[in-house]
């Protein structure tokens, strides 16, 4: 390959891993992706990937070209894109493309706009904050108040995202903006679940797919990027706490740190599942025709937890149920598709990340603080109960979606 060709393939290589990074895909399958697409055009890949960028070195025959990507501006979720970029790497595959049209192609990927419009995001993201209190035991007037507050959260990440804000400020700002409106309605007092009105608009803000990919990449030893990833997930966790902290201050409305957990019958939850799968599936941006079998990796997942947890099983091991679940019937998507497992997979897992739980330690940090010596043991205790719980949860989601696949990877690499 002469040298002209050779650069080319390593800007489009590049591009690509770019594309799948700043699209939602983890460390393992970007750097699989990479070398595939490479190899398509008769080029060995050895890859660093890292959360500034990519470092590339392309081998074929004697020559080589070593060339490291643009860093990231952020990550953020779109599965349209994944789905339409693991197409492309197997037609590279089979040579069925040149390389001016694998250019064409790679370029009208980035440049796509998303499926939905705006609006139906924030409606559908309001639904799934709804839906979201409404598994967690909340009344019908704290339902209509979440899915209320959701929406303006929504809507507000939306407008400060367009115009280039800070990173973190972001999620404070939408949690804030959302806690006040939840806040002023807990005060009213027409609702008798209060609390939910002010963490389920939080809970939509939560950077599940993060958290998730980083424990994924840690299990398979991508740990710089897996930290990175974990690192990103819990400081804007923190920025969606002081949110919702800010907004209890202003508004002089609580959020108990001691709070009981209403489990709901097994149909009642797949209802509730579903819909707030529903504005996962719109705010990830899976293609339509796609989008049912997200429907069923929801409710698969959630009402498997459920189930267990009305046989007498601890969260944690109901999550780690359900998470397998989702796994099982996202790999089956994954071949009728021909699209990753993950862009069934998360929609359907996400509903089950702790924020609600994140939200209360944070809270619960924050009175032990302030009390010092005398903070009261009940509130240390179940402080230090919900740090537990929200870090295995994470856990139990992430290695209940990878555990699946490590046969599969396993006979992939033998063949």
């Amino acid at each position: 390959m002469d040298p002209g060709a050779l650069e080319e393939v390593a800007h489009l290589t590049l591009l690509l891993g770019r594309l799948l990074l700043g699209s939602g895909a983890d460390t393992a399958q970007v750097q699989d992706a990479m070398v595939r697409f490479a190899a398509g055009f008769g080029c060995e890949a050895r890859l660093l990937v890292n959360y500034e960028g990519v470092l590339l070195t392309l081998v074929s025959d004697e020559r080589f070209v070593t060339k490291i990507g643009p860093r990231l501006p952020t990550m953020n979720v779109n599965m349209a894109a994944v789905a339409a970029l693991s197409r492309l790497v197997n037609e590279v595959e089979c040579h069925r493309l040149s390389m001016l049209e694998t250019r064409k192609e790679l370029e009208e990927i980035e440049h796509q706009p998303t499926i939905y419009h705006r609006w139906i995001i924030v409606v559908a993201l309001g639904l799934t904050a709804a839906s979201l209190a409404r598994l967690f035991g909340a009344d019908w007037p704290a339902f209509w108040i979440a899915w209320l507050s959701g929406s303006l959260g929504t809507w507000l990440r939306q407008e400060f995202g367009r115009h280039g804000f800070n990173l973190f400020f972001i999620p404070f700002a939408a949690a804030l903006a959302s806690g006040v409106v939840g806040g002023l309605a807990v005060l009213s007092g027409i609702s008798s679940t209060p609390s939910l009105c002010l963490v389920a608009p939080g809970m939509i803000l939560m950077p599940g797919v993060p958290l998730v990919n980083g424990v994924h990449d840690i299990i398979r030893n991508h740990m710089s990027l897996g930290l990175d990833r974990l690192a990103l997930g819990v400081v804007v966790t923190q920025a969606i706490a002081f949110g919702l902290f800010v907004a209890t201050v202003l508004t002089g409305s609580k959020i108990p740190v001691d709070a009981p957990f209403k489990v709901l019958s097994v149909p009642e939850d797949a209802l509730f599942s579903a819909l707030a799968a529903l504005g996962f599936l719109v705010l990830f941006n899976v293609p339509p025709q796609m989008a049912w079998a997200g429907l069923v990796c929801g409710v698969a997942s959630h009402t498997t937890r459920t189930l267990c947890s009305n046989l007498g099983i601890d969260i944690v091991s109901g999550t780690l149920v359900g998470a397998l679940v989702a796994s099982f019937f996202a790999q089956r998507f994954a071949r009728r598709f021909r699209a990753p497992a993950v862009a069934f997979a998360f929609p359907g897992v996400v509903a089950m990340i702790p924020g609600a739980y994140a939200f209360r330690a944070w809270i619960g940090c924050v009175q032990i603080m302030q009390g010092g010596k005398s903070a009261p043991l009940p509130v240390v205790t179940e402080t230090l109960a919900l740090i537990a719980t929200c870090l295995l949860m994470v856990a139990a989601i992430a290695v209940g979606i990878a555990a699946p696949l490590i046969p599969i990877e396993k006979r992939a690499t033998k063949g």
